[in-house]
């Protein structure tokens, strides 16, 4: 029966285009006399890859198939035809299907399946069942919301996100053997693995958005193409590296270096030369931030307890004093030749997320012992401490151009992300009553992403679109 579908009109492909991609050989050329059931016509909408398609369909024996060009199209995906049957293959070359016609069997990327309904023809197109379809060319098919990808979304759980100049996120796989970078588009399922160096989740990200950098195990910088995933050494020393912040002309990258965190260099981008900015010996030095001009830096010092013992040094007399002890903020007037850090805080409150805003630095201010709720605080030039007042309690915050994006969890449990001025005016940009691990948002502020259960979510016009399961 299989010789009775296509008429010997194929063995002269034709090519037409249909949808996103290109269809070789037009159903048109198959023989319509190889099914003979009664079909009703129709058709059916669904969402295909965020844009809403009018797809031909019939009814055959109880099922609804849908047209085999028109779905493959849609998909991007390319079809030949042949003296038995279609060959399918995706846009991106990952998979290969093969469609006998007059048989249930087919073929996807060398293992035999099963349709639950033979394909049938009616009226010149060769129509098929719409899921095993889908899901054969690799792409991902959800009948609830009525929605299609080309391209099933990556599973598993995802951290560390990072913009890039193209408007594309960057994210790592947390739970998959050796690290996995991701890069997606804004359409879920238009994504690709970026890179699996294990140690570029975390890259520290230019100003541009161009390049991450990053210290691998060695020591050794490395600079990360964010659009390409290319890696390329930066210098060749390899003392340790921690704390990476660019400079905002993308100049020079700015580290806290030692075993014990006790110094801050730069490192110049083009030739790959450090050159030593503080060297006090100070240890325990982290959360690096750098001024846009250049002309001050600041950072905190983890302050340890202080040991004391009597004149002869007994084990018995030893004792540590943790009075003092706690995260401090100093600021470093780079203009001024062999200044000294000046100290910005003595408070014994934690202090995180440090940033420069306007002439002052804000920090989110977290009580030790867990009793009071977080704060976002504001030093002004003149050492004027202030709080910001929010809606929530503050658990995040990152600079953007002008201002800051903040994240906290209010009364109910909601998740708030606010846009702050250096004013302190703050914005909400949007709220979720899901538990939200991390924010990511571009520099110039314009687009905005978050984990929740460790799945990615793009947020446009206050919506959350998922771009992973």
């Amino acid at each position: 029966m299989k010789s009775k579908w296509f008429s010997a009109a194929v063995a002269s492909a034709l090519l037409v285009t249909g949808g996103a991609g290109s269809i070789l050989a037009a159903e048109s050329t198959v023989s319509a006399a190889a099914v003979k059931t009664a079909v009703k016509v129709g058709s059916a909408t669904w969402t295909i890859n965020g844009a809403p398609v009018t797809l031909s369909t019939i009814d055959s024996s109880g099922y609804k198939l849908y047209s085999l060009s028109q779905v493959a199209g849609e998909l991007g995906a390319k079809v030949v035809a042949g003296a038995n049957g279609y060959e399918l293959n995706d846009s991106k070359g990952l998979h290969n299907v093969q469609i006998r016609t007059g048989q249930t069997s087919y073929v996807v990327d060398g293992e035999s399946l099963q349709f639950t309904a033979v394909p049938v023809i009616h009226n010149d197109k060769v129509y098929v069942e719409l899921t095993k379809l889908v899901t054969a060319l690799g792409g991902e098919l959800d009948s609830t919301a009525g929605t299609i990808l080309s391209f099933a979304r990556p599973e598993g759980q995802f951290d560390t996100l990072s913009w890039n100049a193209g408007g594309s996120l960057i994210a790592s796989k947390s739970d998959a053997e050796a690290a996995l970078l991701y890069k997606f588009d804004s359409i879920p399922g238009n994504y690709e693995l970026f890179s699996s160096d294990d140690s570029a989740p975390g890259f520290a990200v230019s100003a541009d958005q161009q390049w991450g950098a990053f210290s691998d195990e060695n020591g050794q910088l490395q600079l990360i193409n964010l659009n390409s995933g290319a890696i390329k050494a930066l210098g060749s020393d390899t003392t340790v590296k921690t704390d990476l912040v660019w400079s905002t002309d993308g100049k020079n990258i700015y580290f806290v270096q030692g075993d014990k965190q006790e110094k801050i260099a730069k490192v110049n981008v083009e030739t790959g030369a450090i050159s030593s900015v503080l060297a006090d010996k100070v240890e325990n030095k982290s959360e690096l931030r750098v001024a846009a001009d250049q002309k001050s830096i600041v950072y905190i010092v983890n302050v340890t307890g202080v040991a004391k013992n009597d004149a002869d040094s007994t084990e018995d007399s030893l004792t540590v004093d943790f009075s003092k002890a706690g995260e401090q903020l100093y600021k470093l007037d780079l203009t001024v030749k062999d200044a000294k850090p000046a100290a910005l805080t003595t408070s014994l409150d934690n202090k995180l997320y440090p940033e420069i805003l306007g002439s002052g630095v804000v920090y989110l201010s977290a009580d030790p012992e867990g009793s009071a709720a977080n704060v976002l605080k504001s030093i002004a030039a003149d050492g004027t401490a202030s709080t910001i007042a929010l809606n929530a309690e503050a658990n995040w915050a990152a600079p953007v151009t002008g201002g800051l994006v903040v994240s906290g969890l209010t009364a109910d449990g909601s998740t708030v992300i606010y846009s702050v001025t250096p004013a302190g005016t703050a914005t909400e940009l949007y709220r979720t009553a899901e538990d939200v691990s991390e924010v990511a948002v571009s520099h110039d502020g314009s687009k905005l992403a978050i984990v929740s259960d460790g799945k990615v979510f793009l947020i446009q016009n206050g919506k959350a679109l998922q771009i992973t399961k």
